[in-house]
């Protein structure tokens, strides 16, 4: 059975490749690869066929997501100066 380590899916066709962070409520993420997130995304259309509206599964495009393990942006530091201090 072919698995991608770092996909928390259980359809993917390759070992190796982009993961991105699929958003699953609250703070909690799925990490998922493109094969996963399209399984996933075909689950939660015919799952939204079900649910009011107000309940519904989000749909987002692959390219929406963070892809995971990419280092967050630095945030710019900036020095103060002597007279910023006193």
């Amino acid at each position: 059975m072919i698995h991608n380590n770092n996909c928390d899916g259980a359809h993917c066709t390759s070992e190796t490749g982009e993961v991105r962070t699929l958003p699953a409520g609250g703070d909690s993420n799925i990490i998922l690869c493109a094969a996963c997130f399209r399984h996933e995304l075909a689950f939660r259309r015919e799952r939204n066929r079900e649910l009011y509206k107000d309940c519904a599964f989000d749909l987002p495009d692959w390219e929406s997501l963070k892809v995971y393990g990419e280092p967050a942006q630095p945030i710019p530091v900036r020095r103060l100066t002597m007279s910023e201090i006193k």
